[in-house]
């Protein structure tokens, strides 16, 4: 065929093209090319691109092949060859094909782009910038370079850049997903989860189909059923384009979030290999870590990732948590871990505070504002459901301020008795403050602490009168600007000398209320056989199971012949972490045999299976919350250690508010193991504690929510007089020898 033949032909696909009548089109490319000349050139590129943009590379390489001899110095053919090898992973095929297109056009930016992007997939970020840099000259505004540009500074760890880039770039390319997914993964991978969701969600609203915007939401919003769906996504990301820190990033938190801690303990540590201060692989190491109970290699990754992102409190919040885990540090040293986050993020603040209008009327009807990311199935949602539904709604009218990520049955029954709700989660520290204060609340609490998405950030301008903080964390906040920390006198008895920022006030019997499910199944009477092995049992999380919680126990065992230990949780369904499990007790001389380990399942199936424990152990010095409450309503005794702190006496105060705290509360490892021995040897007050407990909870104060409500609403009022007088309650904590409170911070 002469060269016009291949021009009409060529022209005939162009016209179908356009028409999208593709198939037609490309047969007749198909025809062009079996001409001479720059259209059969031509037709040879656009079907060609045609075939690579559906993935059929080898198609591709074949027809760019043909075009290229009739025209070998043709630079755009070169450049598509060059794309084609790369996606079969011919990298040194792709490599020469771009390099001939330069040599052939040195001012084709696309050729410069795609060569930078092949360094970059090498792992030459700091080449593949150069280049970046060169298509930009050559094209200013070319996409595809805007876009690598900005993972190439990320690759860098010149993080700050990296997010100038990309934003730079959504300025020019408002409309383009790549850019706003470019963007959310700079801001996931240093740290900046809730701002990357938004970016996330603007590439999908550029993109609904935009497959990475999907999955890295999906990830990062809980939706379990689609994680192995993102994992395979970025295993092909890596297969295809290379390891790079982002990617491998973004696979270990997948790998977490599924749950394999030990491919993502891997990954992480090959990502920090990479790039030392890479803030996303760090702070999912620490969780990993954490997941183990090693607490104190969490906290140094933590402050690691702190270091190189020193303006993230979320951050910090992980290091004051963890602190509370560590069995060997003084309550002096776990504070001192939350007042020095209250110093960087609290009284380093620039913000000012706001100023409050309220009628200073001590009687009025007050707005009670609910702060937290667990208004679910969570202990702090099962404690809140039915204060909610008592709260006295001609005095106090609820506004919960929730971060959740998702719905479930317990969300929905908060929410149907809350005035106002409002979901938070992607709001900004300042933007959830502002509402707050628009939304005039009197008495804000919250119910995180520094758990996992809490909001203390938005608490330090004030944006409410009165602040509290209340059964969501087991520890003060650290915190000037929340007045109060509502505890019990169990929890906190006089002189105890636990310290608070806050001022601690005391509700009269618990700080908890316990609504049991209505599908709790009734009690199983255990068999009264003197010869049946005992058999103790502890369904909290495992991050709680520190070295001298797996030494006591071990003695436990050891000590009781025959007897056997279930240990239940979310993590026990990993692999890596019940060996992990096993090989600690073994190296106590604790057998595979002895132990039972079993991973999650319906929250009606785990309370029956409380009818084949005999005894629960309680970890230390993190003892059980909701879960003492739900062993001792399944009737098992928890036997436990009165610590010094809000957080090691949980357990006592639930055992007091039921009258058996003198007898199941030791002060100390040697006593706690000593009692649990003597009470597995009395099989007797086994059977009649199974037959007693739940009768005695029923009737004791933490199952009457309507009554914790009007006492939690009597503690509200006082706090609100308290206000409108000028003042502060005094702390219910006894005064120390030198006449101060036995709180810091004031």
């Amino acid at each position: 065929m002469n060269s016009l033949g291949a021009f009409l032909w060529f022209q005939f696909g162009r016209w179908l093209e356009r028409r999208d009548i593709l198939s037609l089109a490309e047969a007749c490319y198909r025809h062009a090319l079996d001409g001479k000349g720059r259209f059969a050139a031509e037709a040879g590129f656009r079907l060609s691109k045609r075939l690579l943009d559906r993935d059929s590379n080898r198609d591709a390489v074949e027809i760019a092949g043909q075009a290229l001899r009739k025209a070998p110095r043709n630079a755009r053919l070169w450049c598509l060859f060059g794309a084609a090898q790369r996606k079969l992973a011919q990298m040194a095929a792709a490599r020469d094909a771009y390099e001939k297109a330069i040599a052939h056009d040195p001012n084709y930016s696309q050729a410069w782009c795609n060569l930078g992007e092949w360094h970059l997939a090498q792992g030459n970020p700091e080449v593949a910038l150069e280049h970046f840099d060169r298509a930009l000259e050559l094209g200013k505004n070319l996409l595809e370079a805007l876009n690598n540009r900005a993972a190439a500074l990320y690759e860098l760890g010149r993080f700050a850049d990296a997010e100038a880039a990309a934003r730079s770039a959504i300025e020019t390319y408002p409309s383009a997903a790549a850019l706003h997914v470019n963007l959310g993964n700079v801001l996931l991978h240093t740290g900046k989860a809730r701002p990357a969701v938004k970016s996330f969600q603007k590439a999908l609203e550029c993109d609904p189909a935009c497959p990475e915007a999907h999955l890295n939401l999906a990830m990062m919003l809980g939706e379990t059923h689609r994680l192995a769906e993102a994992l395979a996504y970025i295993e092909h990301e890596i297969a295809s384009k290379g390891e790079s820190a982002q990617r491998l990033a973004s696979l270990a938190l997948a790998q977490k979030a599924k749950g394999d801690i030990a491919a993502a303990d891997i990954t992480c540590r090959k990502v920090i290999e990479m790039q030392p201060g890479n803030v996303s692989a760090l702070v999912t190491l620490a969780g990993c870590l954490s997941t183990r109970a090693d607490h104190l290699g969490a906290i140094q990754l933590f402050e690691q990732a702190l270091a190189a992102n020193p303006q993230m409190p979320a951050i910090y919040s992980n290091i004051a948590f963890d602190a509370t885990y560590l069995p060997d540090i003084s309550i002096e040293e776990v504070f001192n871990y939350h007042r020095e986050w209250a110093k960087r993020f609290e009284k380093a603040s620039d913000k000012s505070p706001f100023t409050h209008e309220q009628a200073q009327n001590a009687e009025r009807p007050l707005r009670i504002g609910y702060v937290s990311g667990d208004f679910g199935h969570h202990p702090v949602g099962f404690l809140l459901r039915d204060v909610a539904r008592f709260h006295d709604r001609q005095q106090f009218y609820i506004h919960c301020y929730s971060m959740m990520r998702r719905d479930d049955g317990i969300t929905i029954a908060i929410r149907e008795n809350a005035d106002t709700w409002v979901d938070a989660l992607l709001m900004s520290d300042d933007e959830l403050a502002e509402q707050i204060h628009q939304d005039r609340i009197d008495i804000l609490v919250d119910l995180s602490g520094h758990t996992a998405y809490n909001r203390l950030p938005s608490f330090v301008r004030r944006p409410a009168p009165v602040q509290a903080t209340w059964i969501g964390y087991f520890h003060s906040t650290g915190m000037e600007n929340i007045d109060y920390f509502i505890t019990d006198p169990h929890t906190s008895p006089r002189g105890c000398g636990q310290l608070f920022s806050e001022t601690p006030v005391w509700l009269p019997h618990s700080r908890f209320c316990y609504s049991p499910p209505d599908y709790a199944p009734a009690i199983k009477i255990q068999s009264d056989d003197l010869d049946s092995p005992v058999t103790f049992g502890c369904f909290n999380r495992v991050e709680k199971l520190v070295d001298p919680v797996i030494d006591a126990w071990s003695r436990i065992l050891a000590a009781v012949p025959d007897s056997r230990l279930v240990l239940k949780s979310g993590n026990l369904d990993n692999t890596s972490i019940c060996e992990g499990l096993r090989n600690r007790f073994a190296t106590r001389g604790i057998g595979n045999e002895r132990l039972d380990l079993r991973g999650p399942s319906p929250h009606p199936e785990m309370l029956e299976q409380y009818s084949e424990i005999d005894i629960a152990l309680d970890p230390f010095p993190f003892n059980g919350g909701m879960t003492t409450l739900e062993a001792l309503w399944m009737g098992v005794p928890v036997v436990t250690i009165a610590g010094d702190s809000v957080v090691s006496r949980q357990t006592v105060s639930a055992l007091a508010n039921i009258g058996l705290a003198d007898e199941l509360a030791f002060p100390n490892v040697e006593a706690y193991i000593r009692g649990a021995v003597a009470l597995a040897a009395d099989h007797a007050r086994l059977g009649e504690l199974r037959q007693q407990i739940r009768p005695r909870m029923a009737a004791s104060p933490l199952c009457q929510p309507e009554q914790f409500a009007r006492d939690l609403e009597a503690l509200y009022r006082r706090m609100w007089e308290a206000w409108c007088r000028g003042g502060k309650l005094v702390s219910d904590i006894a005064h120390t020898p030198d006449g101060t409170h036995s709180q810091h911070g004031r």
